[in-house]
This record gives structure tokens, C-alpha cells and sequence, in this order.
């Protein structure tokens, strides 16, 4: 940045922060230009301020703090075990998955099947013109959120078990009545973090007028039946400025639906530019080119961190805005991004810093 002439070298907060769950390679610049036009945006304080469908009351931060993780019974998951080898320790265990892809870097695009309805990134990132055009086969290959090469996803069937059953459909109306899909995850009894475009979408009137919370969804079956949004959060800086790097927002349930408390909840971590770089992370959501309402998983390095966004070859399809991106840490699950959208040089998550870590925090801790 510049001040009066000079140019200073931007300093970031990179210390090491966890929040417990504690419920039941080098890149060229032209490769990577588009991402970093995103962290050329100003980033303040006020970008950061908590704002609400309820009254955009600004709430006083916590303070960054660890927390214990006491676990959850994840002792008879059949689909992922926590005696996790050495090379994939950080990485959930799926059965007859092929791991060595995580040391290989696929760059072929692929094209997804058409989905109705769109994901929500649509409401606020597209246009009509352009949502018009996402319904049509031609502008699948114009999908901002892609399969990257083989599509090697694995479907998670076993959805009432940890972590799984954390990671929830959402069925989002908008303002003006139209219908949109995402992903959400329980930080807490009563707090599903997701994208900032799911909550408020700058397109179709702002806040979502309801939104459907499905736990552990399996196709058609609800096991653990569903709650709609009692009210939401978001940030000034995606609200108001529409930035990127700040498209982040809670989803709070009702007092009578602590789905936290019955389910379990992901921790979420601040880590450093070291200690992400090159991490092999999870990620697990609802695709909209997979039979409707199938939870799907995957994995690979983190490939590129900016100061607020992490990308990576992970595979996803529209629908899985605001999944979590997280990883497994000695029987511990810790979020280190919200995945938010990509292209083929890489999909990409909002990177949890220390004040968005401390706005999950809040929202966690307010709603008990």
C-alpha cells in the first residue's frame, strides 16, 4: 500500500488460533492475476463489523483464545477412521479412495450437468442475463465453481455419523421470491456458517427471506428432519461492499433447534501462511450436478494462500458455496476456510484470519 509516496509492506496477524468443537510450489502472476485483483481490495475495520437481518446492531468482538476439543463418536464412522497414515494425516479416511492424486495437480477442466436451481453465488455474482444463461447447457462451461480433471468425488452415504451429519443442505429463498441452493456447517448448538452471497444476495433483495437447514441430508432422506433460519448474519464489508474476501455469514436456527447440541460441530482455526501453504485439506458439500440433495467429498493441497483466500484443487460444483474446508488434526476437525467459488486455475475459500475467527466466535457464542 501507499502513504504520502512510500510504500509499505503490508503486515498480517499470522499467530495460531483454534476453536474446539466441543459438542456431542511456485505460481507465475499471470496465473493467478484474477485471484489476486480480489486482494487488491481494501480490507478495514469497519469491513469487518457484524451486521444482522435483525437490526444491523454492530456487536462487540471476542478476543482469540484455544479452546479444548472433547470429540465426537466418531469411533463407528464406517466411512472414515481416525488412524490416519502419516502422508494423509491431515485428511478424512474414505474407503477405496486413491490418495496419491493429492501429490499430483490436475489442470483439465470439466463441464458440469445442468442444476436447478442455480447455487446462490448466482444471486449475488451474476447478472440476470447471466443466470439466464446458467440454466442453459451452453453456460455450464462458464461454471465459476468446476470439477478440475478427473472427477474422482466420493459420495458420503453414512450421513448420520461425525463429521458428516454437521454439513447441511441449504434450500434459500430470496427476497423476491426465487429459489437457490447452498451448503452450510454447525460451528455451534445454534450457528451454521456459511457464504456471505447465501445470507444476502446483492441481486434479488438483499437478505434471504427463509432458509432451510438440512443436517446430515441424504438424497430424500432428512434424517434429522430440517429447520428454517430464525435470523442471519454477515459482514459490512460483503453486505455493503460486495468484496469478496469478505463473503463470509452465520445462519442462525430457532431457540427449539439446537442441532449442535444433538449433532456435534467443527472447530475452526487462524492459521499462518506457513502452516497452510501446502496443506491437505477436506471438503464436503451438496453439489447441484449430483443426484439432488447427495453429500459429496474431496480433497487436495492448498495451493495458493493470499491474506484472505485459499485456493486449491479441490472439487466442487454449484451448490457447495459456503461448505467447510477444514483439517483433521489428531481426532480433531478444524475449519480453515468457507469455500466460496473458483474457476480452473483453482476453486477458492474465504480464509478464516483472526477477525473472522473472532466473528465465528461470536455468533457461536452468542447463540447457545
Amino acid at each position: 500500500m501507499k502513504s504520502n509516496g512510500t510504500t509499505h509492506s503490508a503486515v498480517y496477524d499470522e499467530a495460531v488460533y483454534e476453536e474446539s468443537y466441543d459438542g456431542v510450489e511456485n505460481f507465475s502472476d499471470d496465473a493467478y492475476s484474477d485471484i489476486q485483483t480480489d486482494e487488491n481490495e481494501e480490507a478495514s475495520a469497519t469491513d469487518y463489523q457484524e451486521v444482522s437481518n435483525e437490526s444491523d446492531t454492530i456487536h462487540t468482538e471476542d478476543v482469540d483464545s484455544e479452546d479444548s476439543f472433547e470429540g465426537g463418536d466418531t469411533s463407528d464412522n464406517e466411512e472414515a477412521t481416525l488412524e490416519a497414515t502419516q502422508s494423509n494425516e491431515t485428511l478424512e479416511q474414505i474407503s477405496g479412495y486413491d490418495y496419491s492424486v493429492t501429490e499430483l495437480e490436475q489442470e483439465n477442466d470439466q463441464a458440469l450437468q445442468e442444476t436447478k436451481p442455480l447455487d446462490a453465488y448466482y444471486a449475488s455474482y451474476g447478472d440476470p442475463d447471466m443466470v439466464a444463461l446458467m440454466r442453459t447447457e451452453s453456460g455450464q462451461k462458464m461454471l465459476e465453481e468446476v470439477v478440475i480433471g478427473k472427477d474422482d468425488r466420493k459420495r458420503i452415504t453414512q450421513t448420520k455419523k461425525y463429521p458428516w451429519r454437521t454439513i447441511c443442505s441449504l434450500r434459500i429463498t430470496a427476497k423476491d421470491g426465487t429459489n437457490w441452493i447452498g451448503t452450510g456447517f454447525l460451528i455451534g448448538p445454534r450457528t451454521v456458517i456459511t457464504a456471505g452471497h447465501v445470507v444476502y444476495m446483492h441481486n434479488h433483495g438483499g437478505w434471504a427471506k427463509k432458509i432451510e437447514v438440512i443436517p446430515g441430508r441424504n438424497g430424500s432422506s432428512k434424517p434429522f428432519g430440517s429447520c428454517s433460519s430464525s435470523h442471519l448474519h454477515s459482514v459490512k464489508g460483503w453486505t455493503k461492499s460486495k468484496k469478496r474476501i469478505m463473503d463470509y455469514g452465520a445462519i442462525i436456527l430457532p431457540k427449539n433447534c439446537k442441532y449442535g447440541k444433538q449433532l456435534g460441530y467443527f472447530g475452526y482455526a487462524n492459521y499462518s501462511f506457513a502452516s497452510l501453504l501446502g496443506l491437505k485439506v477436506n471438503l464436503s458439500g451438496y453439489p447441484g450436478d449430483k443426484p439432488s440433495g447427495t453429500q459429496w467429498w474431496h480433497c487436495r493441497k492448498i495451493k495458493f494462500v493470499t491474506p484472505r483466500t485459499l485456493v486449491y484443487n479441490i472439487d466442487s460444483a454449484g451448490g457447495q458455496s459456503g461448505s467447510p474446508v477444514w483439517k483433521y488434526k489428531n481426532g480433531k476437525r478444524y475449519v480453515v476456510g468457507i469455500h466460496t467459488n473458483g474457476s480452473s486455475l483453482g476453486n477458492s475459500a474465504t480464509r478464516i484470519t483472526s477477525p473472522v475467527f473472532k466473528n465465528l466466535k461470536n455468533w457461536k457464542n452468542k447463540y447457545k
